[in-house]
């Protein structure tokens, strides 16, 4: 194939691919390679057949999870129920009103939101659960287009692991730092505890302003990458002194992690442009 989505959902020409870098393809959201060969330059599935069987397996196993969890708890519950007005099969349909999708393929955050559209046009609440290769022990950014947010959990994911049948919670996250760093608290329930799901009443932690440093500074001026580079011109020409310099005695304050651009960027003039996080735009 000569196109490709990159990890933002940007449409990526083989032509014009770097090599060792994650792309997508464009109709059904699996992972591809990038072939470069002495005559062309295209991108190709991973092992198709395999990723499909073993996505499929995870996918039934954690959806029979969540099945037996939510009648245990007294829902009534229908799987793959065709919704006709947004034309979408949810994986599980709770009390009729709120969509449960337990995602174990990578999915474009187009995709996703034209998903949760599809829920909200209709009054549904959605909420995902990430498995199979979204898999990991802690939140990074490519989960954060997944982000959802409740007043006793503040900004939350979830993430079922259908082999060991644990779900975890990762709740009241946040941006800390200069560099925007993930944070975030979690608990983790076992099949047999987990509707404690909605009733779960986290404590919280106070997190303190990070302050810059010489480790962060040297951190700082060693980001030369092309939107760094602009934004460093652009305040140097503007105000006659260094990034560096002007951040040197500024403290940083946990953020809400819905911001495309790191705090230091947006400390010295860059726009606070939003992530695309279908999930939370009612909110924003």
């Amino acid at each position: 194939m000569y196109a490709a989505l990159d990890k933002n959902g940007t449409l990526i020409y083989a032509k014009t691919a770097l090599m060792n870098q994650n792309y997508y393809c464009c109709h059904c959201d699996k992972k591809v390679k990038l072939i470069l060969t002495e005559t062309r330059k295209y991108f190709r599935h991973i092992n198709k057949v395999d990723n499909d069987i073993n996505e499929r397996t995870v996918h039934v196993e954690g959806k029979n999870i969540l099945h037996k969890a939510f009648v245990s708890m007294g829902y009534g519950v229908v799987d793959e129920f065709y919704l006709p007005k947004a034309k979408q099969r949810p994986d599980l349909l709770i009390n009729q009103k709120l969509a449960i999708e337990y995602q174990c393929a990578k999915l474009n955050v187009h995709i996703l939101e034209q998903r949760v559209n599809g829920y909200q046009q209709m009054g549904m609440s959605s909420i995902w659960i990430l498995g199979g290769t979204y898999l990991a022990p802690k939140v990074s950014r490519e989960h954060l287009k997944f982000l959802n947010y409740d007043n006793e959990l503040g900004f939350y994911l979830l993430m079922l692991d259908s082999s060991t049948k644990l779900l975890t919670i990762f709740h009241h996250i946040r941006f800390v730092g200069p560099f925007s760093k993930i944070y975030s608290q979690k608990i983790v329930l076992s099949e047999d505890n987990m509707n404690q799901v909605f009733e779960f009443h986290p404590p919280t932690t106070r997190l303190l302003a990070q302050s810059m440093n010489e480790k962060l500074l040297k951190q700082l001026r060693q980001k030369n990458d092309l939107i760094s580079q602009r934004i460093k011109l652009e305040f140097y020409e503007k105000n006659k002194i260094t990034v560096e310099s002007f951040l040197a005695d500024k403290s940083f304050l946990p953020q809400e992690p819905i911001y495309q651009h790191r705090a230091w960027q947006i400390a010295c003039g860059a726009n606070k442009d939003y992530l695309n996080q279908p999930l939370l735009k009612r909110l924003k």
